[in-house]
């Protein structure tokens, strides 16, 4: 009887130890877990606000979708205005000219910038999917909004986003909250604002 009882005792004890062990361990791995992921999500959509800036300086307005981002940006022309002569000599007769560069030279030259080894087709397939999801994309939606300090002058607006929950599934329940107390799985993880002409992010 005595070792029985002392066995259920040695039992209980591993038990408390697990469960002291895990509830140390779960909200590290929270924490560790998100905080990775969340470079990842950051630097795709800030990725994203690059490229839409791009496609509005072509085209005057951002891309509502990922394709027209895509086409616009590796068949379209930036003119970039050359000086010809010094401007500083008033002997010299200066001459600005409209110099074109394909987009997709740009494209090119801002892979190699951020260090992405890939060709620019699989870049833009890779750029749209969340990362750490299910091939989830991630949603773009275009708006316009006045501009501050004008009373009428509108200007396109863009959002690029996603749910927390689509890049940390295994962490999907509210019921996380007491790792985080601000931690909500269905917050809109973006950059940009429909509302305001901003290209930040929300972190």
């Amino acid at each position: 009887m005595k070792i029985v009882i002392n066995s259920i005792l040695v039992i209980a004890a591993v038990g408390l130890v697990y469960l002291l062990i895990e509830s140390i361990r779960k909200p590290i791995n929270f924490k560790e877990t998100r905080e990775f992921r969340e470079e990842f999500v950051r630097e795709k959509l800030t990725q994203a606000a690059d490229l839409q800036k791009m496609h509005k300086a072509l085209t005057g307005k951002y891309a509502d979708n990922f394709d027209s981002l895509e086409y616009i940006l590796t068949t379209d022309t930036f003119l970039v205005d050359q000086v010809l002569g010094d401007k500083y000599d008033t002997t010299q007769t200066v001459t600005i000219v409209k110099v074109p560069i394909l987009a997709a030279d740009s494209i090119k030259g801002y892979l190699q910038k951020k260090k992405i080894e890939m060709d620019v087709r699989s870049y833009f397939d890779d750029l749209r999917l969340v990362p750490f999801s299910d091939k989830i994309e991630f949603t773009i939606q275009t708006s316009e909004a006045i501009v501050e300090g004008t009373d009428s002058m509108m200007t396109s607006t863009f959002m690029v986003g996603t749910p927390i929950r689509s890049y940390l599934s295994e962490f999907d329940s509210a019921s996380h909250v007491i790792y985080d107390p601000d931690y909500n799985p269905n917050f809109i993880r973006k950059v940009g604002d429909l509302y305001k002409p901003s290209t930040n992010g929300n972190w």
